[in-house]
């Protein structure tokens, strides 16, 4: 799978949850149509996308730069969103935007903190049952 691919599909993935959970903790409106999903799919595509600034492959971005763009970007994609589907923007969107941001910030970093604990690990009994 290419590497693009895989950065979509993690960004529809946390576009989906945090979609559920706005609708879960009702910040939006329950009611889903095809104009919605598709609209939240490619969205959060989009947003996978440009997470693709922070892979290794960018080092030579400075990471505050990486995240200001990333960070305006996905604002970008989001009005958009909002837009598109009519949805009001005022400053209980912008509250929204920034707690739902901190909080897939943190997931995801809690999630690679997570796998290269992992790969360490795997490499520490890798290492041992070689000597």
């Amino acid at each position: 799978m290419t590497k693009i691919l895989r950065y979509v599909i993690r960004g529809v993935s946390y576009g989906a949850v945090a979609y559920l959970l706005l609708i879960a903790f009702h910040v939006t409106s329950d009611t889903v149509s095809p104009k919605i999903v598709v609209s939240l799919f490619l969205a959060s595509g989009a947003i996978g996308v440009l997470s693709l600034i922070f892979d290794s492959d960018h080092e030579e971005v400075a990471w505050p730069l990486a995240f200001t763009i990333h960070l305006v970007g996905t604002a970008a994609v989001i009005l958009l969103l909002m837009v598109y589907n009519n949805w009001s923007v005022g400053l209980s969107f912008w509250i929204d935007f920034v707690l739902v941001y901190i909080v897939i910030w943190v997931t995801v970093m809690l999630n690679q903190r997570l796998r290269v604990s992992q790969i360490n690990q795997a490499l520490k009994q890798r290492a041992k049952h070689k000597s």
